[in-house]
């Protein structure tokens, strides 16, 4: 009997990490290299941050925290949608993660059923068909081209549904691939379709 489960036996070994650890052998080797793997920023903490963070260490903020934030980051997260993107939100409505591919993955854990299928638009994370895969689900890749900004257009979309999907993983971030924002109009052309 393996010790290994069968859901990690339907996953490969994680592209970020070897394109990670490539970068690091060639600098050890004397290569000048700039990894694009890990997404880790190539500058150090700012001192702001590194005092902040010794400073509550010393006053004792050093316990576990709720799972979903706590009351003051919630605050903060709050007034800053409310202050730079014109957004209300109620404390009820902020959940807290260490990062966006942990939320995604709670969330397909949280929802997804052996055979669901969850629409990625190509480019995309290269954790997230695998992390669709744990979940039981069954990853559907739609290709998306530079003609197209890389967007998910509400044409393929709508080709892409069927009566197995469950989600439509649609990152709206300018960070990933360079890709313009998706406008309002069409996030509610995509978010008609049924």
């Amino acid at each position: 009997m393996s010790i290994i489960s069968d859901s990690l036996k339907r996953i490969k070994p994680s592209p970020t990490i070897a394109v990670t650890q490539k970068a690091r052998e060639l600098r050890v080797a004397g290569k000048d290299v700039i990894g694009l793997g890990a997404g880790e920023p190539d500058f150090d903490t700012p001192n702001n941050i590194k005092k902040a963070a010794i400073k509550a260490i010393m006053r004792g903020d050093t316990k576990y925290t709720a799972v979903d934030g706590t009351p003051a980051l919630k605050k903060a997260i709050i007034k800053k949608f409310k202050k730079e993107n014109n957004l209300k939100y109620s404390n009820e409505e902020i959940t807290v993660g260490t990062g966006g591919k942990q939320v995604l993955y709670n969330a397909f854990m949280a929802t997804l059923n052996r055979g669901d299928e969850v629409i990625i638009p190509a480019p995309f994370w290269v954790s997230y068909p695998d992390m669709v895969l744990l979940a039981g689900g069954k990853p559907k890749i739609v290709k998306c081209n530079e003609s197209e900004n890389f967007k998910l257009t509400p044409q393929k979309l709508k080709k892409a549904i069927s009566k197995k999907n469950k989600m439509v993983n649609i990152k709206f971030t300018i960070k990933s691939y360079r890709c313009k924002l998706y406008k309002s109009r069409d996030k509610k052309i995509i978010s008609s379709i049924n």
